[in-house]
């Protein structure tokens, strides 16, 4: 994948399709390397195109797959599972938690999202929590993952940089968390 698309980089907007097709496939087939993909992308069309079109294609495929999943849980060979004890457990655990554990592991690039999507799909999380999550958690990874793979012997030669990066991370978990709640509190009042 990253040699299709280093070769497409005298075609900056046919790169730009084809990263964005392939993150957002990457969705749907978890098999393919989410972090080889966003690094690629970064390589090829520079830090912050990659990053905007790793973020805008993966979090468009996401909140599709969300939907999709969230339709077909709620058929009635899916909800017998949603009785099981175990079952019943993470659901009120995932409704429970909302934001906190849809940004986690989202900002997460080890925890597979593929599996965040469906589980929150599942769960019938609510859309404004699972996007809201979904959208600043990505975010965050993605961000990470673009600025580390434009130039990895920078990062490790000025450590500092690092530390600057860990506090952006709380910062934007802080700023999410206030969308969050400014989110819900406008849906309640509606």
């Amino acid at each position: 994948m990253e040699q299709i698309l280093y070769s497409l980089t005298d075609y900056k907007v046919l790169a730009i399709i084809v990263g964005f097709i392939l993150i957002a496939v990457e969705t749907f087939l978890p098999v393919l390397p989410l972090i080889a993909i966003v690094v690629a992308n970064a390589f090829v069309l520079g830090m912050w195109m990659g990053f905007l079109v790793s973020w805008v294609g993966s979090g468009v495929a996401s909140v599709a797959l969300y939907l999709v999943v969230n339709k077909f849980s709620k058929w009635k060979y899916f909800e017998k599972y949603q009785e099981k004890n175990k079952i019943r457990k993470v659901i009120i655990w995932i409704k429970k938690q909302g934001f906190n554990s849809i940004f986690i592991s989202y900002a997460c690039p080890f925890i597979p999202d593929f599996l965040v999507t469906v589980g929150s799909g599942f769960t019938g999380l609510d859309l404004k929590t699972f996007v809201s999550g979904m959208v600043c958690g990505k975010f965050v990874m993605f961000l990470l993952i673009s600025y580390v793979g434009e130039d990895i012997n920078h990062i490790i030669s000025h450590p500092m940089k690092i530390v600057v990066f860990i506090c952006a991370i709380l910062i934007s978990w802080v700023i999410g968390q206030r969308i969050n709640k400014k989110i819900h509190k406008s849906g309640s009042n509606k």
